[in-house]
């Protein structure tokens, strides 16, 4: 855990909890800062990557915004304007069924 150390400009830890703690901490902005990298060709968020992972899980059946509400992996994320932006970049579309909005990858 010298490495650790070393990327976060510390001599040491309190305890075993805190260096856990500080390493998962690490860890989670590394690899959200490798994925945005992966997504930024694509001109899409790391939101509406997940979105788009639930359309492609639930194709070919649609889905509803309060579907992708409930499996979205932010819960304070704004779903239906993600979708929207998902819709205007070409990345999903909309349709009406029976009164309801559905969304296809």
């Amino acid at each position: 855990m010298v490495q650790l150390q070393k990327e976060v400009k510390t001599s040491k830890f309190e305890n075993v909890f805190q260096q856990a703690l500080v390493n998962v901490i690490f860890t989670y902005h590394w690899s959200n800062q490798k994925v945005k990298d992966i997504l930024t060709p694509f001109d899409i968020t790391t939101q509406q990557y997940n979105v788009l992972r639930i359309l492609r899980g639930q194709y070919p059946s649609p889905a509803t915004v309060n579907m992708i509400k409930n499996r979205i992996l932010d819960k304070m994320s704004d779903t239906s304007r993600i979708v929207d932006r998902l819709i205007q970049k070409g990345y999903a579309e909309k349709s009406v069924n029976s009164g309801l909005f559905n969304y296809c990858y």
